[in-house]
């Protein structure tokens, strides 16, 4: 009875071996587990012992309460916030063929086999315990002794619970059933109607683009860690020294500065509605909102004004109503560009090769209308890898053989490592800044203003933590009238953005709308 009752104590008090999936075992009380020895003694005393059934319903109960701690407790080491489980189940699939992709075969099927091998094994073993205690109940001194010492947890714990110091504070696990209660709780908001209005964008005129093409890029899991973190820092610094001397010798500059994301570790498209809607979208309810309900975007703004606008979005394969929802006159998903090359991991198609299909589509055409594009990068979405090789010759991105074969083969054999993240997240980054120093030299037209930005930070298992919601912005353009507005809102010149956030990201959807006004009576407004 001892050992079961320690047992099922220990799988409900279990801490997080930061930052990986693994567990470690505390001292702490389960209230859930005092809770339920109460239960067993009370009902021996009745001589109203459970059966076999109950038994094993109680066992269920049980590996539920399991399940959800080491859900609590292992989501915030591995993508720095709780889970959530209305919409981190629905991905679930999408991440599990992500791995699938990602790892050796014989690991996948390893991976697999053991995980539901290990569940099962849980459960039995679960039910064996509670077996074992309801099996020592008619033993009158021992289940008196237990009930006694179960009784006493749970005094001790209310009145920690009512605020009375009892000494015994830190002695107790946080419990299980709020973490089922919150969740349920949210499964009922989130089917509800939002009486919440968007948030209304400001006026502009969009005047000071002088027509030039205005392009906002997403770079996936883009985060302050590579400006915050001293050994990314460094080893990123070549990479923006390149990229600073790329702006230098075709004529371009650039302002950067910290905003806050709505996300973490995730959910991308949270950041992408935040940016175009000027509403701050941090769950997924507000996001079904905006998709039930579409409130005015920058896409309906620079429509409005006379642009094409366009959807840049490899990583969707199916229907995607969120282009109708923003109303793009055109959508580049992953059918749309003709990309020959090698498959790099589950998002198959470089970064650079989707940006060379939207310069073949919408920039080299002729006599078009300036375009508005949204672009949601993929190559440095987790594992982060494999990363393709930088291609200096953007012409051959939609040829059958993009790279050489060498170059190819090399890339394709650096496969993330999951236990150490951070070399395969620089891989990426670092091509990421080298994408974005060829296309201003080689693709970007000389009057285009483009708003680079990281959607959240990477997971908790790269960003470390305790790591800020912030990622960077980077303004780029020729025209330096255009720049000081920005740089009047808080912006520091160059690559490199001075910490704290400046702003949050629904608020850099007012300031692009109040820098890009023809109207001077919006200066105040850019230094507020």
């Amino acid at each position: 009875m001892a050992a079961s009752a320690a047992f099922l104590n220990v799988l409900l008090t279990l801490q997080n071996v930061w930052p990986t999936p693994l567990v470690r075992v505390t001292s702490e009380i389960s209230i859930e587990i005092a809770v339920l020895l109460c239960v067993f003694v009370l009902a021996a005393e009745f001589h109203r012992l459970p059966g076999k059934s109950a038994g094993r319903v109680i066992a269920v109960f049980l590996f539920l309460l399991v399940i959800g701690r080491y859900a609590d407790i292992t989501a915030p080491a591995l993508f720095g916030r709780r889970i959530d489980l209305y919409w981190d189940a629905r991905h679930v699939p999408a991440v599990a063929a992500m791995i699938a992709e990602s790892a050796p075969a014989w690991q996948v099927m390893a991976l697999a086999g053991g995980i539901v091998a290990g569940l099962i094994a849980l459960f039995l073993v679960i039910r064996l315990a509670v077996a074992g205690i309801l099996a020592a109940m008619p033993v009158t001194g021992l289940r008196r002794g237990l009930g006694a010492a179960s009784a006493l947890a749970v005094v001790l714990y209310l009145g920690n619970a009512a605020g009375i110091h009892t000494g015994t504070e830190a002695a107790y696990a946080a419990p299980v059933m709020p973490v089922y209660a919150a969740q349920a709780n949210f499964l009922i908001k989130a089917n509800q109607a939002s009486d919440s209005q968007p948030t209304v964008m400001p006026p502009s005129d969009l005047a000071r683009t002088g027509g030039g093409d205005v392009y906002t890029i997403f770079i996936e899991s883009y985060g302050a860690i590579v400006h915050d973190r001293p050994e990314m820092r460094s080893a990123l610094a070549g990479d923006y020294k390149d990229l600073d001397a790329v702006l230098a010798k075709t004529g371009w500059k650039a302002v950067s500065a910290l905003v806050d994301s709505p996300t973490f570790g995730g959910g991308s498209w949270l950041a992408h509605t935040t940016l175009l809607t000027g509403d701050w979208i941090t769950q997924q309810p507000e996001y079904r909102m905006f998709l039930a309900v579409p409130p005015e975007t920058l896409v309906d703004r620079f429509r409005q004004a006379g642009y094409r606008t366009v959807a840049l979005f490899p990583g969707i394969r199916q229907e995607w109503p969120e282009g109708a929802a923003m109303g793009f006159d055109s959508v580049l998903q992953a059918q749309d560009i003709p990309y020959r090359g090698p498959r790099f991991g589950w998002w198959e198609i470089p970064d650079q090769a989707s940006l060379e299909a939207f310069h073949h589509a919408e920039i080299s055409r002729g006599d078009r209308k300036p375009l508005f594009l949204t672009y949601a990068s993929v190559m440095s979405h987790m594992p982060f890898g494999p990363t393709p090789p930088y291609q200096p010759d953007w012409s051959r991105l939609a040829a059958a053989t993009p790279f050489d074969q060498a170059d190819a083969d090399a890339a394709l054999a650096m496969m993330p490592d999951w236990q150490n993240l951070a070399p395969a997240y620089l891989r990426a980054i670092r091509y990421n800044l080298q994408m974005l120093g060829g296309f201003v030299e080689n693709r970007a037209p000389d009057d285009a203003l483009m708003v680079v930005l990281g959607d959240h930070q990477p997971p908790a298992a790269v960003s470390g933590t305790d790591a800020s919601w912030a990622v960077p912005v980077h303004i780029f353009s020729r025209n330096s009238a255009i720049l000081q507005r920005f740089a009047t809102a808080g912006f520091q010149t160059g690559l490199t953005p001075a910490p704290p956030a400046l702003m949050r990201m629904d608020a850099l959807n007012h300031l692009l709308l109040h820098a890009l006004d023809s109207s001077p009576r919006l200066a105040g407004a850019l230094r507020n």
